[in-house]
């Protein structure tokens, strides 16, 4: 069973989907190398060798272990996996990640996501990507929307990056202004952990309970605002999908 989970944004600001591959052994870090090659025998005859240098008795890659009843089953898919990538040109419209035993791929072919699922379950620690149609139209096209399946502290729905650095020689920060200011909002504005700056303390973010409170935000503070983030929240988006005339 492939352990799935629903992503809530896109990774490195650009991928729908990620696929993480749990290799037999950490004897694959040129996996994007073998993938490069343009001959097919050049890389049969690497792969022939790797698995040569795996099996030796004397090896020294000891996360290798022979007498794990599904070595040789994971150790022939990683091969597998190898040659899939390369007829499939995964190369060209993915994004590898080699972190010694962990390939973590990355792409926006849904194909992929379902040919590797397929074929190579045994190599999966997990994938993870939209969780429909939409959520994957949203990523796209709002890059300041997250989607969540729990509010930040239950209740904000918007986190407001704050430009703190550029006052801080000031009389008086754009921090303790802003705090002085939202004191009469209580619990509807959420200040993250504040540090000192010598006569001031500083905080780089804060979140806001609702839209009306947010406007007024961004007419106090202006261009002090570096970003807007707009949490999401994903039972609402199916319920939205389920009462949208559209898609019933």
């Amino acid at each position: 069973m492939v352990v799935t989970f629903n992503s809530n944004k896109l990774f490195y600001d650009e991928w729908a989907y990620k696929i993480r591959l749990k290799m037999p052994t950490g004897y694959n870090q040129y996996i994007k190398t073998l993938l490069r090659y343009t001959k097919d025998q050049t890389v049969e005859n690497k792969l022939k060798s790797m698995t040569k240098r795996i099996l030796e008795p004397d090896t020294f890659y000891s996360d290798w272990h022979a007498n794990d009843d599904t070595s040789m089953i994971k150790l022939e898919k990683m091969c597998d996996f190898i040659r899939h990538a390369r007829k499939n040109n995964m190369i060209d419209d993915c994004r590898f990640n080699e972190y010694w035993k962990l390939i973590t791929i990355f792409t926006n072919n849904k194909q992929h996501v379902e040919d590797v699922k397929n074929k190579f379950e045994i190599l999966i620690d997990h994938i993870a990507g939209p969780a429909n149609d939409e959520e994957l139209e949203i990523m796209k096209t709002k890059h300041n929307t997250t989607i969540v399946d729990r509010l930040p502290y239950n209740k904000y729905r918007y986190l407001v990056k704050l430009d703190w650095y550029t006052s801080r020689y000031a009389d008086e920060s754009i921090c303790d202004q802003f705090i002085k200011w939202s004191r009469p909002f209580e619990k509807r504005i959420k200040i993250s952990n504040r540090w000192g700056m010598g006569r001031f303390s500083a905080f780089q973010k804060f979140w806001v309970q609702d839209t009306k409170l947010l406007h007024m935000v961004q007419l106090y503070l202006g261009k002090k605002i570096l970003k807007v983030e707009t949490y999401k929240l994903r039972r609402e988006l199916e319920s939205e999908n389920t009462n949208n005339p559209k898609n019933t």
